[in-house]
């Protein structure tokens, strides 16, 4: 009897998997961090950062704002969530730029326009930031890209616009809040890096 009982069970147990599959949640809320990475230091002194940033549009019954990063699809190509996160990809490069500004020995000020005349001023004019997942059996894959540009601006005159991007994959088979994380630091890490230090040799 145990062991006709014991064999429902493991007849059982792959369907009840695959229904617990089918009701976990599909979307990633994505809680982003950073941690600065640079090592150029500058000459220091007053420098304002400004940003324009946007509100999200709330979907029909949405409980709460979010910024869509990308979409989850599954190995058949469907889609089947999005990856979302309430902090705004220009919050989040915004942020990421005044830890590092202020790392390399500048006093940053945020402002949503430069003021006419700033003797040091970064205009962040596009901050790009897409996640995207794909989900099979035995793992998940993601990607994330980042494109920042930035207008440097002294003395009251633009001086140079810069453009970088990096574009970052992995994969894994759990913790897919780990894996997006670890791409996010990557990718915007690189980018940070690489425009930190030419603006540090601009600015002198």
């Amino acid at each position: 009897m145990k062991l006709w009982s014991r064999g429902i069970l493991l007849c059982c147990l792959p369907v009840a998997l695959l229904l617990l599959a089918a009701c976990a949640p599909t979307d990633l809320v994505l809680k982003p961090t950073y941690l600065p990475v640079g090592d150029s230091k500058g000459a220091g002194g007053p420098l304002v950062l400004a940003t324009v940033l946007t509100a999200p549009s709330k979907a029909d019954g949405a409980e709460q704002l979010k910024y869509v990063y990308g979409e989850i699809k599954d190995s058949d190509g469907k889609v089947i969530g999005n990856v979302e996160s309430l902090t705004s990809p220009a919050v989040l490069v915004r942020d990421a730029l005044q830890m590092e500004l202020l790392k390399a020995g500048y006093m940053v000020q945020l402002a949503t326009e430069l003021p006419k005349g700033v003797p040091q001023g970064v205009q962040l004019s596009v901050a790009s930031v897409t996640m995207d997942e794909v989900n099979s059996l035995v793992r998940m894959e993601a990607q994330c890209k980042v494109q920042v540009t930035l207008d440097l601006w002294k003395n009251g005159a633009l001086v140079r616009k810069l453009t970088y991007g990096k574009n970052v994959s992995d994969f894994a088979v759990r913790d897919r809040e780990k894996l997006h994380r670890e791409l996010l630091q990557k990718a915007l890490g690189t980018v940070m890096k690489d425009a930190v230090a030419d603006l540090v040799t601009y600015l002198k």
